[in-house]
């Protein structure tokens, strides 16, 4: 019998062949590349720049290289990361190996230099990798991602989104041990027998011209084959998988049914995985990212079972599955862009997201912003600008469709006069204004314009018996509440500038106002209060003023559930101490920037028309203890801050204004992408913040 015809006998041998060329080699990349393009790393496609994308990674397996994930088919626009690369905000990325085989993965060139790859795609892009490996190229990412980052402090790991795996032998192969367990089953049972006859043929005939890819036999006394035996000692040092990085196993599974050689049907389908690496090896690893994905062949035949969808080699690029990591892709893609960040600058407003800047409007001649606000499903931002000189105030309302960008948005504006604040109850943009203490109100703006309506608000004590009219009867919005409530102050009495006694008030949607608790001081500051991002606490400015020239301001933290307030005692100070902003971590813990000027105690207080002029110290931030502000260790003169719901935090850097009552801090915008590094997002900003995130 010739050897071809020998080869159709006993199809076995080809079953081998693609076990074989299955685990492909083990090649790298350079270990410290200059750029991201080189060293093995390369880009699939250059449409998309990497700054502001998220990174997909390839990482091939042995006996391959960052080709193997081409195909099938000639049309390029069909390959695997072609397809990735073409997705909106993402670029596709291959990293060949191939030069370091035979070589384990803790060779430099394969899992440091993929670490590499990793922290240059992170540091570049601003976004996590995520990963996705074939067959070793799985065990190359777990050794990799268990490195320090070469260009931050802690592990690769932490730049990674997540990672995939397709075929990835997590217990080894039995190919390399001589196919021993390469499927379940008893010593002696057919399918041992049958895939060792298979893997003698091979061996007989390795070096004939029909057998060429049985040279592949070579791999089995390389550095990979010790390290890919099943249970190897290999595999069992690589350090653990982080429990917090998202791995998902992705496999193929061959089921065959047949009568082969005389050895009988078999009951039930037989388990063969993807032919190389059994489905219990490629599947023994997953965690929080879900469940495996596996793809299901049926075969009757040997034939059928080594040339099908769910092989080894093929698995990688069927359908099912390009799709399940296109899918992954998208949503990880969405899960890391950055919140929507909104500011304004003294010629318009704009959103910053992924790096990239959009105005939206342009700010009216003579006004400059305020406060800025978003409705609780990100769809509608207004802001508040007011004339510099303080003769006019106006309000400023956009829109859009939800989960849109906003797109040449159309502006509605209203004039309110004596607003202080606005806020969104539920989608409901309202403010206050009302200039009649003896009808006291706040204002509804119509989300597709026309006028404003009255609001009115019961419950509140007539100002009657105020002994002056400074604050007496005065109506302040302070922010949204949660259950769709808005919280409120109002002043009962006091006596121009001097302390007296002021209350919060939690106001329903239907107008009714529940007092929460009352709290001395001289009135509110011109800050607008600050809020969680939970908004279940508010940060609300007040000042104290005690004579000509003591007075200093604090923040009042008041829980919006429990209407209790809280007034910490003021760091140690020497002359007066002004507050220069409030904010909450993503936790609810209550900061402060404060800065000192001397007081009563200076000699140069007033100038010669009178004028009174400050002599600023630094500004320090505090953390909120149960009772007193705590000095903390940063020292960057901060303006303002927000921290998002996901941990994200925008600061405006600078200098405060002279006039530190008049509210109109301006300084340099920064804000956290979503590699948590911190970036400049614009120069000149007045006022900012985060869309909340989506309930």
């Amino acid at each position: 019998m010739s050897l071809a015809n020998r080869c159709r006998a006993l199809v076995p041998c080809a079953a081998l062949m693609l076990l074989l060329t299955l685990l492909g080699a083990v090649p790298t990349a350079t270990a410290e590349p200059r750029s991201c393009v080189g060293g093995g790393l390369e880009q699939v496609s250059d449409t998309e720049t990497v700054a502001n994308s998220m990174p997909v990674l390839f990482v091939h397996g042995i006996n391959a290289g960052a080709d193997t994930w081409d195909g099938p088919g000639t049309d390029e626009e069909k390959w695997f990361p072609r397809r990735v690369a073409n997705l909106p905000n993402i670029t596709a990325w291959t990293f060949d190996y191939k030069p370091a085989q035979p070589a384990w993965v803790t060779d430099p060139r394969i899992g440091p230099a993929l670490r590499t790859a990793i922290d240059c795609l992170a540091d570049a892009s601003g976004h996590k990798v995520m990963v996705v490996a074939h067959s070793m190229g799985g065990l190359a990412s777990q050794y990799a991602v268990s490195l320090p980052s070469r260009t931050s402090d802690g592990k690769t790991w932490q730049k990674v989104a997540e990672v995939i795996t397709i075929g990835t032998p997590f217990r080894g192969t039995p190919v390399v041990t001589g196919v021993d367990l390469l499927v379940p089953g008893s010593r002696g049972s057919k399918e041992e027998l049958l895939l060792k006859q298979g893997l003698s043929l091979c061996r007989g005939y390795a070096g004939g011209t029909l057998l060429t890819a049985c040279q592949t036999l070579d791999v089995l006394r390389s550095p990979q084959s010790l390290a890919l035996q099943t249970d190897s000692p290999q595999i069992r040092k690589l350090p653990p998988w982080p429990k917090e990085l998202p791995v998902r196993a992705m496999a193929g599974d061959v089921r065959l049914r047949l009568d082969f050689l005389g050895l009988g049907p078999s009951s039930e389908p037989l388990s063969l995985g993807d032919i190389a690496v059994p489905l219990s090896s490629a599947t023994a690893y997953h965690n929080k990212s879900g469940a495996p994905c596996v793809l299901t062949c049926v075969a009757h035949t040997f034939i059928q079972a080594v040339s099908n969808d769910c092989t080894h080699t093929s698995v990688k690029t069927t359908p099912k599955i390009m799709s399940a990591v296109i899918d992954r892709a998208k949503a990880l893609q969405r899960k890391q862009a950055t919140p929507e960040l909104a500011y304004a600058t003294a010629d318009s407003v704009n959103v910053w997201t992924d790096g990239r800047s959009k105005a939206l409007a342009p700010i009216p001649s003579g006004y400059r912003v305020r406060q800025i606000t978003w409705s609780s499903d990100g769809t509608s931002l207004a802001w508040l600008a007011e004339r510099g000189d303080d003769t006019g105030r106006k309000v400023f309302l956009v829109r859009r469709v939800r989960g849109q960008p906003f797109v040449t948005p159309r502006v509605r504006s209203w004039d309110c006069s004596g607003c202080s604040t606005i806020a969104f109850c539920e989608d409901e943009l309202v403010s206050d204004g009302a200039t009649d203490p003896n009808q006291p109100m706040l204002w509804s703006y119509p989300p597709r314009g026309g006028a404003r309506r009255a609001l009115p608000v019961t419950g509140l004590p007539r100002p009657d018996e105020c002994s002056s009219p400074t604050y007496c009867g005065r109506l302040d919005l302070l922010g949204a509440a949660p259950l769709g409530e808005l919280t409120v102050s109002y002043f009962e009495n006091g006596g121009g500038n001097f302390p007296g006694m002021g209350s919060f008030y939690q106001v329903t949607r239907e107008g009714r106002a529940r007092p929460a608790q009352s709290f001395y001081g001289s009135g509110l500051g011109p800050e607008v209060a600050a809020a969680s991002p939970r908004r279940d606490r508010l940060a609300v400015p007040w000042y104290q003023h005690l004579s000509a020239c003591e007075e200093y301001s604090n923040v009042a933290l008041v829980d919006q559930r429990s209407g209790r307030v809280d007034r910490l005692d003021l760091p140690s100070r020497d002359g007066n101490l002004w507050m220069v902003s409030a904010w909450f971590d993503r936790d609810g813990q209550a900061y402060a920037a404060f800065r000192s000027e001397p007081g009563c105690g200076s000699d140069d207080q007033y100038a010669s028309d009178g004028r009174r002029i400050p002599r600023w110290g630094e500004t320090r931030v505090y953390r909120a203890t149960n009772v007193r502000w705590v000095e903390t260790r940063e020292r960057r003169p901060i303006l303002a801050r927000d921290v998002h719901a996901s941990g994200k935090t925008a600061s405006l850097l600078g200098t405060p204004a002279v006039e530190v009552s008049g509210g109109y801090h301006t300084g340099t915008l920064v804000a956290q992408n979503a590699a948590n590094r911190e970036v400049e997002v614009a120069r000149g900003v007045h006022a900012f913040g985060w869309r909340p995130a989506s309930s």
